[in-house]
């Protein structure tokens, strides 16, 4: 009589084991990294805001001459999403500057019309407060614009941060958004 060959078709325990140990690497590669997309995500929100508020602030000193002030808005923690309020538009209404839709951080003006001591009147900085990632460190992201001689505002929120330093040409970072989440101190989010 003939004897049946039979052949098993499935797989080993160490083979599902190495599979299963590839798929969890996988997994956690792939979360992480999408954490840190959607952070990238809610940065990239303050920056095309504080984008938007300083060629508002430019426009309103072409036709004012001057720059005007706003406190800090909307009247929410940072990191939560929260509106655009009524604080946020009377703060924001001279310049006419009004967010879209809800946002992640917490918005404001510096310059000569608020605490900031620049001389001239020329200078202003706009910053923007956010927790990204909700642990309790805040994170600022600022757009300076100094006077003819070189004088920059503050952040208003936190008055011992001015202009970064480039550290290729030693110079301050102006004129553009910044991250500040380098300085020491209350301020780190890690994005």
């Amino acid at each position: 009589m003939f004897r049946k060959r039979t052949t098993r078709g499935g797989f080993t325990l160490i083979e599902l084991i190495i599979t299963v140990a590839i798929v969890g690497v996988l997994s956690a590669t792939a979360i992480g990294l999408f954490r840190v997309q959607q952070l990238r995500a809610k940065r990239t929100e303050a920056m095309t805001n504080l984008e938007a508020v300083a060629k508002m602030e430019r426009g309103y000193f072409g036709e004012n001459g001057l720059y005007p002030a706003a406190s800090p808005a909307p009247a929410g923690a940072p990191g939560i999403k929260q509106n655009w309020d009524a604080l946020a538009l009377a703060s924001f209404g001279p310049l006419g500057f009004k967010a879209e839709g809800s946002v992640f951080f917490v918005y404001d003006v510096n310059s000569a019309n608020g605490v900031c001591p620049c001389p001239s009147g020329g200078c202003f900085t706009v910053s923007a407060y956010g927790d990204s990632d909700r642990d309790g460190a805040i994170a600022v992201v600022a757009y300076f614009h100094p006077d003819d001689a070189g004088v920059a505002c503050p952040v208003q929120v936190f008055p011992a941060i001015g202009p970064p330093i480039d550290p290729v040409d030693g110079l301050p970072i102006v004129d553009q958004p910044v991250d500040i989440f380098q300085w020491s101190g209350p301020i780190a989010d890690d994005y």
